[in-house]
């Protein structure tokens, strides 16, 4: 039941078909009792409509994906420090002004460490290979860069992580953006697949293999081993062509709902200035893995 007091939200992309944080959102607005709705904003054209029909409808704030995540950072006065770095947000909230924030590298460091906190050690020499060069892998790579930071103190990081993207410009634009650290570096396929044993989590943040989308992945079955962990944020379906290779070659997989579910979780305590309870969470996990095994 919604009144004059429920507070709208929603979602801002396009294409939007597949998407399933709605559902995942207001799950949690009835879960924790929270007088709210989030609704879907489809558009191709936001860029030319602009924020303004929003906000006088009265949204509180908005998820922001493909392809308007630097267009959304671009919107906001107020921005969070993931979003002023990597120039890209995925949540925006309009308060007296408008605000970005970038939820997609808390999701992927929480889905990370919760399958294998060893894999954001930074004393371990083994590297990272994260692929793509759009709005999520700028966010990923700039909380995992701040967990190595934390994690190593005062001490000299040995973790490396590669980057390997068909657009060298928006490659090297991540780099200049994270200030160009010596353990940041732009790779070639040619160099990965030398490098294949050298690598320890291989981080996947293109849509190649998300339904709907077409595209040959940047790697192929012949990279992977069992000594490989793969974290593919693509989540529906819920095995990528990728993931499948992987798995051939017993790699181990950290499930791209994973990300979905725990940005979608961080964007909810911050639309409602509340803090998600365990029990939720795990409900929502629980109830989400139903619903994208549905979706096949």
């Amino acid at each position: 039941m919604y009144s004059k007091h429920t507070e709208i939200f929603g979602i801002l992309g396009y294409p939007l078909g597949h998407t399933l944080s709605p559902w995942i959102h207001n799950t949690l607005f009835q879960l924790s009792g929270y007088d709210g709705v989030y609704l879907v904003f489809e558009n191709q054209s936001w860029k030319e409509i602009g924020l303004r029909p929003l906000i006088d409808l009265g949204v509180k704030g908005v998820s922001v994906t493909i392809p308007f995540k630097e267009w959304a950072y671009s919107q906001a006065n107020i921005v969070c420090n993931a979003s002023k770095t990597m120039g890209s947000s995925n949540t925006l909230l309009f308060r007296n002004e408008i605000q970005a924030v970038n939820t997609d590298g808390t999701g992927a460091v929480l889905s990370i460490t919760k399958s294998n906190s060893k894999l954001l050690d930074p004393g371990i020499e083994k590297q990272i290979l994260l692929l793509g060069s759009g709005g999520s892998a700028k966010g990923i790579l700039f909380e995992i860069a701040e967990t190595l930071k934390n994690n190593a103190r005062d001490k000299k990081i040995q973790r490396k992580i590669k980057l390997l993207a068909r657009n060298e410009f928006a490659t090297k634009e991540i780099c200049d953006s994270l200030g160009n650290p010596d353990w940041i570096t732009i790779t070639t396929h040619e160099e990965c697949m030398k490098e294949a044993e050298n690598y320890d989590l291989i981080i996947h943040t293109t849509p190649v293999g998300m339904k709907g989308y077409g595209g040959e992945p940047l790697l192929d079955s012949h990279f992977f081993t069992k000594k490989h962990t793969l974290f593919d944020i693509v989540y529906n379906p819920l095995e990528t062509d990728l993931v499948k290779q992987a798995k051939k070659k017993k790699a181990e997989i950290i499930p791209g709902y994973h990300m979905l579910l725990y940005q979608g979780i961080r964007q909810f305590e911050l639309f409602t200035n509340s803090k998600a309870k365990t029990k939720w969470i795990q409900k929502v996990e629980s109830l989400l893995l139903k619903q994208l095994k549905t979706r096949v």
